[in-house]
């Protein structure tokens, strides 16, 4: 595909690829890393939270197992309290 044509067909990209272009090189390359780690981050970050989210619907599940065994479990007859 020729220039002209990825111009036409990706406007923004080619307006980005100008944008990074016209960086001086080392400047472009500390903004990039500073962009990726921060992307970095926040992935790091929202994978921690979906980890926890996950780690508590399994143990409200369990819970939930729990709960529903001690119910269907047959109660032991207990002698009704002695008045006296």
């Amino acid at each position: 595909m020729s220039e002209n044509q990825e111009t036409v067909c990706d406007p923004i990209g080619y307006l980005s690829d100008l944008f990074w272009a016209s960086l001086p090189e080392k400047t472009a390359d500390e903004i990039a890393t500073f962009k990726k780690d921060a992307l970095t981050g926040i992935r790091n970050a929202v994978d921690r939270l979906i980890d926890d989210e996950i780690a508590w619907t399994e143990e409200r599940l369990e819970n939930a197992r729990r709960m529903r065994e001690e119910d269907q479990q047959p109660e032991a007859e207990t002698p009704p309290p002695n008045p006296a």
